[in-house]
């Protein structure tokens, strides 16, 4: 079987089963799939390993977290890798917008329509990722382009496919004995947890149920509007400190 190269046009003989190529004649990197010779590209890395902990840091102390996991999570060492994703130049009423779909199985949450982050690509080459591994895709352009389709509408008009491999920090941590998996891009410094010790919803819950026994009995009580009123905020003031003190230790 022999593909045209999208370059240069010349034909080239690929090997059983393979499915990323370079042209012999211009060198251009092409990716195999079904009938269909496409562009293969890599986002090249602007944040460093030494970065990566402040990033997945600032995640872990965000609001979805249990408390202080910024401060007693035990983080491993970023192990940088090239992940793929197809790359599909869609039109829009305001001009073209590139969107990314995975281009292989990951447990992690958010890879799911993606846009190319900002930065500087170059056709994908051997040797270009540097010894990191350099994972291969498994999910057909057709299956991806299926997924955009659901989600933008089956006449989305896509100019252009392109495979981008772009490069993602693997890094686990652990917290009270346990380890989960996270990535952090190399790229925008985004995090993209596997899972993560989020915050217990039964403490919020008993506290809104206090707040709503506390509120009734005291607006069956108290007949005066205003009085009522003044009851209503003075209550409201121990709550409050409940629901912080809470949202603290949860």
């Amino acid at each position: 079987m022999s593909v045209s190269c999208t370059q240069c046009g010349a034909s080239i003989e690929p090997r059983a089963d393979e499915r990323l190529l370079e042209c012999p004649f211009c060198s251009t990197a092409l990716v195999l799939d079904g009938s269909a010779t496409l562009f293969h590209e890599m986002m090249v890395p602007t944040i460093a390993a030494e970065q990566v902990p402040a990033h997945l840091r600032r995640f872990l102390g965000g609001g979805s977290t249990v408390a202080d996991l910024d401060r007693k999570a035990h983080l491993d060492e970023p192990r940088l890798e090239y992940f793929p994703f197809w790359a599909f130049t869609i039109m829009e009423d305001g001009g073209e917008r590139v969107v990314l779909e995975p281009a292989a199985p990951s447990s992690l949450q958010g890879l799911q329509g993606l846009e190319l982050p900002a930065g500087r690509t170059r056709t994908m080459t051997e040797g270009d990722s540097a010894g990191a591994p350099v994972i291969e895709p498994e999910v057909p352009a057709d299956t991806a382009r299926e997924w955009l389709q659901s989600r933008f509408g089956m006449d989305v008009a896509v100019r252009r496919t392109v495979l981008y491999h772009l490069p993602l920090y693997r890094t686990p941590y652990s917290y009270l004995g346990r380890t989960y998996q996270a990535a952090v891009d190399a790229i925008s410094g985004k995090v993209f947890p596997a899972d993560f010790p989020s915050k217990a919803e039964s403490p919020f819950v008993l506290v809104a149920v206090l707040a709503l026994v506390v509120f009734g009995v005291e607006g069956l009580i108290v007949s005066n509007p205003l009085v009522k009123v003044v009851v209503y905020l003075i209550s409201a003031v121990p709550i409050l400190g409940i629901a912080w003190m809470t949202s603290r230790k949860v």
